[in-house]
């Protein structure tokens, strides 16, 4: 058994180190590739050979994705889309819900709680894809960092949406006490991450050792999920928030130039290979033969999660153009185009108990999704970027400054 699980991770190395050599060449994302590998390699050994489950996904691969993104996210930046930030992966991930939720039900034929999980499940979006293509196009730094900024904490609000939406299919939960439940969850994580945050980066005033700093951003990533999930928090916003707290004001002002160079370095590769294993099982893993017997409902589940995404970034948008920097409809389109589904809907649907053939449906259709997503849209954000910003990074844009 160890030396199966042993084998099956030398072949995922073996695997990404090709297909990252490959993406060099050719226009096509990294992560996009990855998934058509996977398909390929799942279809010519077996997906039972490559395995997703729930626990690995939410306890090993996306605490260290999200801490290292986060780590890496400018505060500067942030605070120019703090508000649309917080609009979009908040009431734009309930927004979305409904709406999928809505018309899960009447036009997919989903019971309501089913259909309330599906919408929970397709809501956080993935920008893994997306961020690559920003960095080797150039575009203006403040879209770039809207498009992550929103993914990292619409991941914490959507697994907090879930576990509540989850806990009402089988007991009766008032609105008032759902949101009380999700403000406790997501302040909560919220909080105990910049604590968290803080107090390690007052630790690591005291040590410059390269070694130990890098272990006390692990522990960060992996300790902080643990506490959060213990206490009944949201692990995921933890991790966001301590990852935040240690990148700006742990990194200039605890950590020496040598510490700086090797917590980059580190964190760099642990993104790779986290990423590098996630995209393979998710496009090792898929369905087929459930895909292909309900085709019909998969594309209709597609077009369903693309208008709830319309109505979420369209009009959340023009509600918060009184109230902050303006975003132009431009970048607009681009921040729709890039809600791509990934990691996080997969490891909802597999946290899903429940048998039955509606179910069944349910796992062809997130599937769905989450490949549709990142290979159609994977491959036309790019075009897509391109066209719409004419502009490359160093010139400034008018139409993203405020009229």
């Amino acid at each position: 058994m160890i030396e199966g699980g042993v084998a099956s991770f030398v072949i995922l190395l073996m695997a990404a180190t090709a297909v990252a050599i490959l993406v060099k060449r050719v226009p096509v994302p990294y992560v996009t590739a990855l998934a058509l590998v996977g398909l390929v390699g799942g279809a010519l050994i077996g997906a039972h050979r490559l395995h997703l489950s729930h626990s690995l996904i939410l306890f090993v691969l996306v605490p260290g994705l999200l801490f290292e993104a986060a780590f890496n996210l400018d505060w500067k930046h942030l605070k120019d889309n703090l508000l649309a930030v917080i609009a979009l992966a908040t009431l734009g991930v309930l927004v979305t819900t409904a709406v999928v939720a809505a018309l899960g039900h009447f036009a997919l034929g989903l019971s309501v709680a089913v259909a309330i999980l599906f919408g929970a499940m397709v809501a956080p979006t993935d920008p893994v894809a997306v961020v690559a293509v920003f960095r080797r196009i150039g575009v203006p730094h403040r879209l770039a960092n809207l498009v992550e900024a929103e993914s990292l904490f619409n991941d914490g609000t959507g697994v907090v949406l879930f576990t509540i939406a989850l806990a009402a299919t089988t007991t009766e939960v008032s609105p008032w006490v759902a949101s009380l439940q999700f403000l406790q969850l997501a302040v909560g994580g919220i909080a105990l991450g910049v604590v968290g945050g803080f107090g390690l980066s007052r630790l690591m005033t005291r040590v410059d050792d390269p070694q130990v700093e890098i272990t006390l951003t692990a522990i960060a990533a992996y300790g902080g999920y643990l506490l959060g999930e213990s206490l009944h928090v949201s692990g995921l916003l933890t991790v966001v928030a301590a990852g935040l707290v240690l990148g700006n004001y742990g990194r200039p002002r605890a950590m020496s130039e040598r510490t700086r160079s090797a917590v980059s370095v580190f964190w760099d590769y642990v993104a790779f290979v986290l990423n590098s294993v996630v995209f393979l099982l998710i496009g090792a893993d898929v369905p087929w033969a459930t895909l292909i017997n309900q085709w019909w409902i998969v594309v209709g589940a597609v077009v369903v999660v693309l208008v709830a995404r319309a109505i979420s970034v369209y009009g959340l948008l023009a509600l918060l153009r009184p109230f902050g920097r303006h975003i132009n409809l431009r970048w607009q389109h681009i921040i729709f185009w890039s809600g791509l589904r990934g990691a996080i809907a997969v490891a909802l649907l597999l946290s899903l108990t429940q048998s039955g053939p509606e179910f069944d449906t349910v796992r062809a259709l997130v599937y769905g999704v989450v490949l549709i997503s990142i290979v159609a849209q994977g491959l036309t954000i790019g075009p897509l970027a391109r066209i719409l910003l004419p502009h490359p990074s160093g010139a400034p844009d008018p139409d993203s400054i405020a009229a």
